[in-house]
């Protein structure tokens, strides 16, 4: 991704009914997945011509993630002959350039922590370089975050565009686009009669909303440093049994969120052929770290509960990668049993203060 030096790129307009109109010619030139109403959720899917895209969920319900590292995915077919030769037979995709439209900043920050663990360790997952590689992302602020929203204290915000081509900025009655790069000049190309340049007045709105979101914080920025040593200090500390009593082990915290990378693998198949499959696992499951002896070192839920946390604030950092928490409030708003991510960030950073 080359960044370009946007201080004086021109905003460009687009009016919501022609939506449409510009997402169709990316989906005939690219892999085009967006924000679509599943449910009570929003999911990122392949585009569909004739279904409304929908922006105003924010965050989406499913992260993006699911996009670069799908559920449950191929990773080889296999095929043995009748003297035993084995034939591996690599998955069969779409090798087009992937889009995601409508990305929100948590989302698309999630991506460095992400990067981590499939590109960065010993040996790269071919299979996410592949789809990273091919990657570019129109991304859109936020306007009104969701109460459970923090991304400010994780060193985000709700118009941070690090690592988009492109930022939408929603106005009631226009998209404002802003390309980043040139990879976002070149999506935009097929469309430009749809674009018109702003005035004043629109640039003015748009710096408006800007300030306006940066102004509404959620509380003090997070101290990783010293999060990590009040963690590391406090694996002893009756606070895990409290959270532990109240967890019920779901793992949707895991699955909503857009940092978690924990799988497993499975073939499936007969003698004579099947498939390697990898789906999502959880660290909060019981029997993720059960191995074949039986034996189980996580075998109690206050463990999981604490290696969950400890993953997230003090293992990826003490490895030197990003925090496993870019603030997107998902788990906090969707688990059944009120555990609330900010308390637990709360309760260490003051006790390491």
């Amino acid at each position: 991704m080359t960044r370009m030096n946007t201080s004086d790129s021109p905003l460009l307009k687009l009016s919501p009914r022609d939506l449409p109109s510009l997402l169709r010619p990316l989906s005939e030139r690219y892999a085009l997945y967006v924000p679509y109403i599943v449910g009570d959720g929003v999911r990122f899917l392949p585009f569909q011509v004739d279904r409304p895209v929908d922006l105003a969920q924010t965050p989406p319900s499913h992260p993006m993630k699911s996009v670069l590292f799908p559920n449950p995915e191929v990773l080889f077919r296999y095929t043995r002959s009748e003297a035993g030769d084995l034939n591996l037979i690599p998955a069969e995709g779409d090798t087009r350039e992937l889009v995601i439209f409508g990305a929100r900043s948590c989302d698309v920050r999630a991506l460095s922590a992400l990067d981590a663990v499939f590109l960065k360790r010993s040996v790269p997952d071919t299979t996410y370089r592949e789809r990273r590689e091919r990657l570019h992302i129109i991304g859109v602020g936020c306007v009104t975050p969701a109460d459970t929203c923090f991304c400010d204290r994780m060193g985000g915000g709700p118009f941070d565009d690090t690592g988009m081509d492109i930022m939408i900025f929603p106005l009631p009655d226009a998209y404002i686009l802003k390309v980043l790069t040139q990879q976002g000049q070149a999506l935009l190309a097929p469309a430009r009669s749809l674009l018109e340049e702003v005035d004043e007045g629109v640039r003015q709105q748009v710096t408006a909303m800007v300030t306006r979101g940066i102004s509404q914080n959620t509380g003090t920025p997070v101290d990783f440093a010293a999060l990590k040593k009040a963690v590391e200090s406090g694996r002893e500390d009756p606070y895990w049994d409290a959270l532990a009593d109240v967890c019920l082990g779901c793992g949707i915290c895991t699955f909503v969120c857009p940092v978690c990378s924990c799988f497993s693998l499975t073939d499936s198949g007969k003698i004579r052929g099947g498939q390697r499959l990898r789906t999502w696992d959880a660290c909060m499951f019981p029997t993720f770290t059960k191995e074949a002896s039986g034996h189980n070192p996580r075998g109690e839920i206050v463990q999981r509960v604490k290696q969950r946390f400890f993953h997230k604030f003090y293992y990826s950092l003490e490895n030197g990668e990003p925090p496993g928490c870019v603030g997107c409030g998902r788990c906090v708003a969707q688990c059944p049993a009120s555990i609330d991510i900010r308390e637990i960030i709360t309760h260490f950073q003051g006790e390491g203060g």
